[in-house]
């Protein structure tokens, strides 16, 4: 033990010169004084047991944007030289893209009437709302006849 704290002493005084010199303020001597650089910026590295919660958690799924709402309800107003239709609060413009369907067919404006219940699916684009598809529910008179012809009940 005391052998040790010999060889401790023994070292410190050999090198307290060394150490005196890089305190020297002598500045014809002295390099000019640099700032340091900040640290790099590093990442918190997760304890283990956050590290296994993480991997064993399901991978996360994006989230699929609506680029459609719907809505359903009676026709208040058929406008075919605007191609508008309102149903509810809301008057909805068709384009050339929207589709329209009566008692399972293809249709088009003019065979909606006021009153008849439909299925809207549309855009809302700022103020406007643009039709998708628009499905009436009731049957038409084509297919009415067809099912009195062939005898079908309902």
């Amino acid at each position: 033990m005391k052998r040790t704290i010999l060889n401790s002493v023994v070292c410190f005084l050999l090198a307290a010169p060394v150490l005196s010199r890089g305190q020297d303020t002598n500045a014809s001597v002295a390099a000019p004084v640099t700032p340091l650089p900040p640290p790099p910026v590093v990442a918190a590295v997760p304890a283990p047991a956050e590290i296994s919660a993480v991997t064993n958690a399901a991978p996360a799924k994006p989230k699929k944007l609506r680029t459609t709402l719907s809505v359903t309800g009676k026709v208040l107003n058929v406008d075919t030289n605007a191609m508008t239709l309102t149903v509810g609060k809301h008057t909805y413009d068709l384009t050339s893209e929207t589709r329209i369907s009566k008692g399972g067919k293809p249709a088009i404006l003019s065979d909606i009437s006021v009153d008849d219940k439909v299925g809207i699916t549309y855009k809302k684009d700022r103020d406007a709302y643009n039709a998708v598809t628009i499905i009436d529910g009731k049957k038409s008179a084509a297919s009415d006849d067809q099912s009195k012809s062939t005898g079908d009940q309902k």
